[in-house]
């Protein structure tokens, strides 16, 4: 490996855009609060830890789940099925307490109008920022430069929201937050890693004879401990703060991939931090990962018996890095096939050409969304 990511920056995304993930979103969630499918899984999010735990234990539910994820290993999502319709409908809710967190609304308000609405207001702080230069390191924004690092931050927090809870309830991704021993390559500024992975999504609900009220909101909760791994030299102040701030659970380390990788074998047995139990990357770049073998490899070195790995892709600049994006989960699904693992690739895009799929993300659009999921249950004693 001789690059680390840098599309996780936001340099050259403007308000505008901000302005209109928010509509997009809250229009997909209004969609949704119009079914009836709404108030069935509204009472989830009171306490959307103790749901999972019911739904990971729960023999009808696996039942279905193991039917969603055939032999081949891939969910191919651009006709879903009524069970995956759920989910991404579930998916969508826990995305908007994300986007609407500490905003309260009526019943009256839960249509595509109001939510839009909404959304609007949400973003009318940012909406006329321009781009922020991608020569400004993040230490140096203005104050409406850091306005608007917050709204990318939060839409970073959406996409990933979405990722972890499709994840989840496809029951993939089992462990709690507090047992986590997280490694998160081509991290970016961490936000996303450190915040929208862990993210739980509540909705309190009013009773009726109370006016029915919704409250959004998010609960934080923290893993064991995060590595973040990015070799982005404008994040060299960002990662030395990190460092000194939050020593002890967080561990920043602004170098190339395999050389921190290397280090941090040692230093996890020299600060008894644990081995690592979740490697993830989101939206990662296929030019941080030349040899999909070496990098697995690499892996495997900082790893604990076992650990999940979760990797997603994003649209590129342009249609090559797209493909490049592709073929590299080619390559890793492949190596991990060979050494007898069993990889799960989500596809969240429509089908066709190159070009087509690049146009049709499920979710979002394309300048923040995911557009697969690779997961796989890492075994060591397979490397």
């Amino acid at each position: 490996m001789v690059e680390s990511v840098v599309q996780n920056q936001w340099a050259s995304v403007s308000g505008q855009m901000v302005a209109d993930a928010y509509y997009r979103e809250a229009d997909a969630f209004g969609a949704i609060a119009e079914q009836a499918i709404f108030q069935r899984m509204l009472p989830n999010f009171a306490d959307y830890q103790a749901h999972l735990q019911r739904r990971n234990q729960d023999p009808a539910q696996q039942k279905k789940i193991r039917k969603l994820r055939p032999d081949a290993g891939t969910i191919d999502t651009a006709v879903p099925s009524p069970e995956l319709v759920e989910i991404f409908c579930e998916a969508q809710v826990a995305v908007c307490c994300e986007l609407f967190k500490g905003t309260s609304c009526t019943p009256a308000q839960m249509h595509r109008e109001g939510m839009r609405l909404l959304a609007q207001q949400a973003a009318r702080h940012v909406i006329n920022t321009p781009a922020i230069a991608d020569d400004i390191s993040p230490a140096d924004y203005s104050a409406a430069q850091q306005v608007l690092l917050e709204a990318l931050n939060r839409i970073g927090n959406l996409d990933t929201i979405r990722v972890m809870q499709i994840a989840r309830l496809l029951g993939l991704i089992v462990a709690r937050s507090d047992t986590v021993r997280q490694l998160s390559l081509g991290a970016g500024n961490g936000y996303r890693d450190r915040y929208g992975i862990h993210a739980v999504p509540r909705i309190t609900l009013q009773p009726q004879s109370a006016g029915g009220i919704c409250r959004f909101d998010v609960v934080d909760r923290e893993p064991v401990n995060t590595v973040l791994i990015d070799n982005d030299p404008m994040l060299a102040r960002h990662y030395q703060r990190l460092n000194t701030e939050q020593g002890g659970r967080i561990l920043a380390m602004n170098s190339a991939a395999d050389q921190a990788l290397e280090e941090l074998g040692l230093i996890q047995q020299e600060r008894s931090l644990g081995t690592r139990n979740l490697v993830a990357g989101l939206r990662i770049d296929h030019r941080m990962i030349p040899d999909a073998t070496d990098f697995l490899q690499r892996i495997a070195g900082v790893i604990d018996q076992s650990a999940d790995l979760l990797l997603t892709i994003g649209a590129g600049n342009n249609l090559a890095e797209f493909e490049g994006r592709l073929l590299c989960f080619d390559a890793i699904s492949q190596s991990l096939k060979n050494r007898g693992m069993q990889p799960v690739r989500i596809k969240l895009h429509g089908q066709g050409t190159l070009q087509e799929q690049r146009r049709r993300p499920n979710f979002g659009n394309l300048e923040y969304a995911s557009y697969q999921i690779l997961y796989c249950k890492l075994l060591r004693n397979k490397f």
